[in-house]
């Protein structure tokens, strides 16, 4: 399993930033707001420009977790499909397994969620969110 350490700053042109987002695709505050540095774009949700969206949190909802985990295992599932295709691209997930997550989920209930289907080669975890998987 290839895996990073510390926080995604740079990315190499090989490399895809995947992050969490919300229904609204408000990129404001986490990994969705760094993700416009790469090429996210407010107000638009999925592969665009060196980024990758996972809808995580739901806005509308006062409490969290707001999504619920099959909807993001299903998204989950959707990303590995979709990087067994472009299996030239590395792709980032921007999870630490020592940070708070926003959308109210623990580090190792996102790593239950990820490695909840077989783990494309081209998949990269940071280092210690890849101790939970």
């Amino acid at each position: 399993m290839k895996t990073y350490k510390g926080l995604i700053n740079k990315l190499k042109d090989n490399q895809v930033f995947v992050y969490g987002a919300n229904f609204e695709a408000r990129h404001g505050a986490g990994s969705a707001k760094k993700a416009l540095e790469f090429g996210a774009i407010y107000g638009k949700l999925g592969a665009i420009g060196r980024t990758y969206s996972i809808i995580t949190k739901d806005l509308k909802k006062k409490t969290h977790p707001s999504v619920d985990s099959w909807f993001i295992m299903q998204q989950i599932e959707e990303l590995y499909e979709f990087a067994r295709k472009y299996t030239h691209l590395d792709f980032l997930i921007a999870y630490s397994g020592t940070r708070t997550n926003l959308n109210g989920y623990s580090n190792k209930e996102m790593a239950r969620f990820f490695s909840s289907f077989e783990i494309p080669d081209n998949i990269v975890f940071e280092e210690e969110f890849s101790k939970l998987l």
